[in-house]
């Protein structure tokens, strides 16, 4: 059996079944390159089921799935009733857990295992736990790490999954794993796991809704609990994505990014768990060439606006970190004065023309009761909700929270 097969399609998946003998001989003569990983990550995939899978027909639909949402890369198992399906190859850097996903520039990664079927109520059994038990145990023999160290659960980089489930503790896969290696009968088995927290209901009610969010800009990328990028943006409450993760090169590297209404994410590619911040990189400064200002033009793209570094409404914006931009700046007319403006995802910036440098923001008028400065910001209000898509409608007593009124 070759080291590796060749991968097919976009995502590249290798999309091809093996038994456990021919999983055994595929992986002994493995070889993972100058990186090895050191992890394995566990998994269910609540659907597709063990009554709807229906083996290489459901891979390529995955494939495909993955694909339209954006997906660079994928999980590295897939454990039906019938084979162990192998999508991305095990010497490169998967898409399944998020910031456990690794780095190749910090030296690591992690296998993704995902194991078909929903297991909150009960443990995997039968054919599937048993090609699940000897991926990690052949795993384990391969690279030298005992289960207890290689092995960890989804739900450890992600506390809103219950992934692999909850029926599923640590104390039963270990043992039932170590037995495997020493051929020996697996222990009695510890109380099996019960609901935790979230409960099924809550983790799904909460998955949709940070899909209809992210989607709204996003596009069919919407919301993925396995990237990283989108669990940092929620661990960090950086917003809604500005629009799709996008790729650039920037000094010979190639870069994956998205910007989110308060920063924009990036990593070199293929360092998927490896999340940085445009925010943390600048330092507050615009720098004159490389990585910094590619993503500065990227990201005032993605907003509708081109990034200028001379004009302060920009140098204003990355000083506060405002977000970026949503539409080009404008000048609007309010009581026969003129007024520059530019909406930002975090808030409105505006000045009297021609008084550039003498910037202000639209959430320091909401406690305004003078005449004029009522009616400039409803004004700015306006325009701003016409730039994020939405109307305007006016509301008495407004909140304090002030930033909770802006669109972004």
């Amino acid at each position: 059996m070759p080291a590796d097969f060749p991968t097919v399609g976009q995502i590249p998946f290798i999309n091809r079944g093996l038994s456990i003998a021919e999983f055994k001989d595929y992986i002994a003569g493995y070889d993972f390159g100058p990186i090895k990983p050191t992890m394995l990550v566990l998994h269910h995939t609540e659907s597709p089921t063990e009554s709807t899978w229906r083996g290489l027909a459901t891979m390529q639909f995955l494939q495909k799935f993955y694909r339209d949402k954006g997906w660079p890369a994928g999980p590295h198992f897939f454990v039906g009733p019938d084979k162990i399906w192998l999508a991305t190859p095990m010497s490169q850097v998967g898409v399944h857990a998020n910031a456990g996903n690794g780095s190749i520039k910090q030296g690591w990664y992690s296998l993704g295992l995902e194991m078909v079927g929903n297991y909150n109520n009960k443990r995997p059994s039968g054919a599937i736990w048993e090609m699940s038990k000897a991926i990690m145990g052949e795993v384990s023999r391969k690279l030298g790490i005992p289960p207890r160290k290689l092995i960890t659960f989804h739900r450890r980089y992600n506390p809103k999954k219950s992934c692999p489930g909850w029926a599923v503790t640590e104390d039963w896969v270990f043992g039932e794993v170590e037995a495997y290696l020493n051929n020996a009968a697996p222990p009695p088995p510890p109380p099996q796991g019960t609901i935790g927290t979230p409960t099924p209901s809550d983790e799904l009610l909460l998955e949709a809704l940070l899909e209809e969010s992210f989607k709204a800009r996003g596009g069919a990328q919407g919301y993925s609990n396995e990237w990283a990028f989108h669990q940092h943006a929620v661990e960090h409450a950086l917003g809604a994505p500005m629009g799709p993760s996008a790729r650039l090169s920037s000094g010979g590297k190639e870069y994956n990014y998205q910007v989110f209404a308060r920063d924009t994410l990036f990593c070199e590619i293929p360092n998927w768990g490896d999340v940085q911040t445009m925010g943390g990189l600048l330092g507050g400064s615009i720098p004159p060439a490389g990585l910094g200002l590619d993503l500065l033009n990227a990201t005032y793209k993605v907003g509708g606006a081109t990034f200028r570094a001379d004009w302060s409404f920009h140098q204003y914006a990355l000083m506060r970190r405002l977000g970026p931009p949503v539409g080009e700046s404008a000048q609007i007319n309010v009581g026969g004065a003129t007024y520059a403006y530019q909406a930002f995802a975090a808030d409105t910036l505006y000045n009297l023309v021609p008084n550039w440098a003498d910037i202000k923001q639209l959430s320091q008028l909401a406690s305004a009761r003078d005449a004029a400065m009522v009616r400039l910001r409803e004004t700015l209000l306006g325009e701003t909700y016409k730039r994020a898509g939405a109307t305007y409608r006016r509301r008495l007593g407004l909140s304090s929270n002030w930033r909770a009124l802006l669109p972004s």
